[in-house]
């Protein structure tokens, strides 16, 4: 149970649900990867808000996640594809169970979800709607694999890779409009490593810019992939 914004007072939603999913995975990793490759990913889910668990509406959510990743010049390099949507039903009059802008877990207060998308170079949850979609397409490739770490010291350097990608993404209530899509490109740099040679962590640095409204320039410092 979470506030869905916290903005103005007047703003403040307390939500509360059951979720169930269904999904299927069938990626793969190996010692030199630098992303899940050879498969894909879909996911199904239902969320169900309801007075009765503490909610403030009583609203259905449907959403479904769709995940490529193909190997394409090299045995490294990879395509990574993603595609997902969501729509509500319930409770007409509220139109911001859906956000856009950022990364899913740009918030902390997004403990429930609203966000699903990837849209990199504007503002966290900048946009909302009663619906949403979303599309990445990134190409990862390999740089260098120092494989080693420094002395005694718990960290194994493993990889470090770049990547470019576009992202195009929106939420909204009432009529679907391509052109009120928002995208954004840009690149990436991210560092695989292991802590005490066991824990796995990927730390990737992004620059990114947003093309439409509320779209800036953005750096962002963060762990593990984007999708």
């Amino acid at each position: 149970q979470e506030a869905l914004r916290i903005d103005l007072p007047e703003d403040r939603v307390d939500l509360g649900g059951i979720e169930t999913a269904w999904a299927i995975a069938s990626p793969k990793s190996y010692p030199y990867s630098i992303s899940p490759v050879d498969g894909g990913r879909l996911r199904f889910a239902w969320l169900h808000e309801a007075k009765a668990l503490g909610s403030d509406l009583s609203l259905d959510k449907v959403t479904a996640d769709a995940r490529w990743y193909q190997r394409v010049f090299g045995e490294r390099d990879v395509l990574a594809l993603r595609a997902g949507g969501g729509t509500t039903y319930g409770e007409a009059q509220f139109d911001r169970s859906f956000a856009v802008g950022g990364y899913p877990d740009g918030s902390l207060f997004d403990i429930v979800r609203t966000n699903n998308a990837v849209l990199r170079g504007y503002p966290d949850n900048a946009f909302t709607g009663r619906r949403y979609a979303a599309f990445n397409a990134e190409y990862r490739f390999p740089l260098f694999s120092p494989q080693r770490g420094w002395r005694s010291f718990p960290l194994l350097l493993q990889h470090f890779s770049g990547s470019v990608f576009f992202d195009a993404a929106n939420a909204w209530s009432g009529e679907f409009q391509a052109g009120d899509l928002k995208t954004a490109a840009g690149a990436s740099i991210a560092l695989d490593s292991a802590i005490g040679f066991a824990l796995p962590l990927t730390a990737q640095v992004t620059l990114d810019h947003g093309f439409d409204d509320q779209g800036d320039t953005k750096v962002y410092l963060r762990f593990g992939l984007a999708f």
